[in-house]
This record gives C-alpha cells, structure tokens and sequence, in this order.
C-alpha cells in the first residue's frame, strides 16, 4: 500500500471521528453543529491540499527516477510551484542535462576510438579479468590469422613472467621487443586499467622493425664516421711528418739524422697510441673506459704538439707552449688524451685557415691545460651547440671531433669547455 493510500485513509478516520464526537456534543444546538461540520469541511479540503503538495511532487520524482532507470535522459521536471520542490526540480533537470552532455560525449568518443584503432597500424589486445583475450582491432585480428605470430608475440605477452613484489599495486607494465615471422620485430607493451571496480589488462603491440634497423644504421654510420674522423686526422699530422723528412732525405739535409731524432719518436708513438685506441674502439663499438695510468701532462702535450707542428708549418702557424715549470701529474689514458689534444689543436688550425698562433699552456693546481687559438672565434649561435653530437659550424664538418673530446674528458671525470673569451682569444681549457 502506498503512502498516498495510507494518508488518505488516516485522515478520511480521522475527520469521520472528529464529525461523530461533534455530533455527540453539539447534536442539540443546531448553530454549533452546523459551525462544526463547516470546520470539517474546512480542514478536509486544507488536508487534501498539503497532500497534492506533499503526494504529487513525490510522483512526480518518481517519474523521473522511473526515467533514469531506463536510462532515457530526454525527461524533465516541470516546476510545481513549490520553492523547496522547484529547488530539486532544478537540480534534477540539471544533473539531467549533464548526463544527456557526458552521455553523447562518451559515445562520440568511443566512436572516434573505434575508428582509431580500426585504422592505427599497430595492435590493441584487450583481455577479460582473467587475463585472457576479450577483443582486439583490425590490425592485430590480421596478424594474429598467423599461427606463428600467435605463438612468438601474443601468447608470451599474455601471461607475463614478472609481476610487482607488491601484492596491492594496482598497475604493473611489462615491456618486450619479440621476434615474430619473417624475423619482424614488434614492441609489446603490457598495462592495466580498472573496470567496474576490478582489474584489467591490454596489449599494445607495434612493428618496430623498420625502426630498429634504420636506427641501427644511424648508429652505425655515426661511429664509423667517428672513427673515420680521428684515423684522418691522426694520419693527417703523421703523413706532414714524414713527408717533411723525405724531402730532407731528398735534399740530402745534413740535419736529417737530427730531425729523425726528433720527429720519428712522437710519429711513431701516436701511431702506436691510435692503433691501441682504434682497437679497443672496434672491438667494443662504444668509447672504451679509460685506461687510467701516471701520466706527465706536460710531456702529452709537447709530444702531441710536436707530431702536428709541421702540418701547422705549413699553415703559417705558429705553435709555442706555456707550461708548467714541474710535471703536471695526472691519472689518465694517455692515448684518449692526445686525441682530445690533436682534435683541439685540428679545430684551431681549421679555425686560423692561415697565418695564425695557437698557445699551449698548463697548470698544477689544478691540474689541467688550455689549447688557445686567435682565429675568428665561435659564432654566439652555436656557442651552446658546439659539444652536441655531430653538430658542426664548418660546412664539411661532420661534428665528429669534438663529441669524441666530450667523451673522453668526461670519462676523466674532468671540468671542460671550449669558449671565445674577450681578448678574442678560443680557448679549450680542461681541469682534472
């Protein structure tokens, strides 16, 4: 029975008591009976007022709760005239309209969703709360016709091996490079997102083959471009050296002896030095860790500086040194140091062009050395891209010399960097 049924039996037993204990009182005076039946009446028709106030605004809620249950978010509430019932009215038509906003939002969501995922060339896997595959788009429907690729990407990814320690972590991803048929690489990428309270899983997987291999040939051409870059400039200065004694030996030099002495040492030991350094080079496909031993920095410098003198000469420009007065002690790989020394001193002369001074200087406390050069200078636009990798001002530069200088003076764990200072004067300057 309703609460509309109800009130309206309490109050029909409640006015018919009322009008028989009046009829018992006032049943011999004519005037007070009639007053009595009059205020009956009056508190009849003021009782059923309070219940369409009270009764019909409830069904009228009830309407719409009956709507929201069928989900039909086209009905409103009328106002009833009532300021505390107008008030809910117009939330409810407002919550309404929110829901009929979200509601057709969400749908043209899932729709471009749907077409997204129907026209992306990489897979989406859904799977159910157990883990298993629910649904999946076009793309991976297509792969997944391939027995093998079943076998090698999706059946691995399905149940992963590593988990969170954590038993109450509600996310976990897992990430995998698999080869599928044809020797195809794809990126599988497992994640999770909760559903109705519970947790679920999906798979994006991605043929990332193409990828790889052009980044593989990237890497490759970088380093063999590196390595191309040190082995020229080494023979560069080696080749200069010999080719000034041969002409000596030519002219029948009466000094040729002496410069043999001089020359055919450091000729001889930078070779030796860029065989060692090209070897472990090739050997590990990366810049190898320093070979750290005590090393005079003074003599590194002066015997580096000695091997690229006559390539210098023939620039016109003159080299001279400022160091130290006792040896410069350091722990370093001498050989990765001469490179830095001759990539500095080949970036000063292609700087000079001709006609030109570098100065080579050091210092003890702290340790270190500065290769300074009066050419033009470095442009402020590159100022903060000089170090970048296989970046170059020089039209024919391949910014292979001074990414190589970065390695190897922050594998020392030293302080570098190469910068035009006010007296017109580019200066790379390291502290170990």
């Amino acid at each position: 029975m309703s609460s509309s049924i109800k009130y309206i039996i309490y109050l029909t037993a409640l006015h018919i008591a009322l009008g028989v204990l009046a009829y018992q009182q006032f049943a011999g005076n004519g005037a007070v009976m009639l007053a009595a039946e009059i205020l009956l009446l009056g508190s009849a028709y003021i009782a059923l007022r309070i219940h369409r106030s009270l009764i019909s605004p409830l069904k009228l809620l009830g309407r719409g709760a009956a709507a929201l249950e069928d989900k039909d978010f086209s009905v409103k509430l009328m106002p009833t005239g009532s300021f505390e019932m107008d008030r809910i009215v117009k939330v409810y038509n407002n919550m309404i309209d929110q829901l009929r906003e979200e509601r057709v939002s969400g749908r043209q969501q899932e729709e471009f969703l749907d077409q997204l995922l129907g026209a992306a060339e990489l897979g989406v896997v859904v799977l159910d709360y157990d883990g298993e595959v629910a649904s999946m788009n076009p793309w991976m429907e297509a792969q997944c016709e391939d027995p093998t690729f079943r076998a090698a990407v999706l059946e691995p990814s399905l149940h992963p091996r590593s988990r969170p320690e954590k038993e109450d972590e509600e996310e976990y991803a897992v990430t995998a490079v698999r080869t599928g048929p044809g020797n195809r690489r794809y990126h599988v990428e497992r994640a999770s997102f909760v559903d109705r309270g519970f947790e679920r899983g999906f798979l994006i997987v991605q043929d990332v083959t193409t990828d790889l291999l052009t980044a593989e040939k990237e890497a490759y051409g970088k380093i063999i471009r590196m390595m191309a870059h040190e082995v020229n400039n080494s023979n560069a200065a080696i080749i200069s050296v010999l080719r000034s004694l041969l002409e000596a030996a030519n002219e029948g030099d009466e000094t040729l002896p002496q410069l043999n002495k001089d020359y055919l040492p450091a000729v001889v030991g930078r070779a030796e030095s860029m065989t060692t350094f090209m070897r472990n080079f090739a050997r590990v496909v990366r810049l190898p860790a320093p070979d750290r031993k005590r090393t005079d920095l003074n003599a590194l410098l002066r015997r580096t500086g000695d091997v690229m003198a006559p390539i210098l000469r023939e620039n016109n420009i003159t080299l001279s040194y400022e160091l130290a007065p006792n040896e410069v002690i350091i722990n370093a790989d001498a050989a990765q140091l001469e490179q830095v020394v001759i990539n500095g001193l080949t970036n000063a002369r292609e700087s000079i062009g001709s006609n030109g001074n570098i100065l080579i200087s050091t210092t003890s406390f702290p340790a270190g050395f500065v290769i300074a050069d009066d050419g033009p200078g470095i442009p402020k636009s590159a100022a903060a891209d000089i170090f970048t990798p296989f970046f170059s001002t020089k039209p024919t530069g391949q910014g292979v010399g001074l990414t190589l200088t970065r390695e190897i003076l922050e594998g020392h764990g030293a302080k570098y960097e190469l910068v035009t200072e006010g007296d017109g004067f580019t200066r790379l300057k390291a502290v170990f």
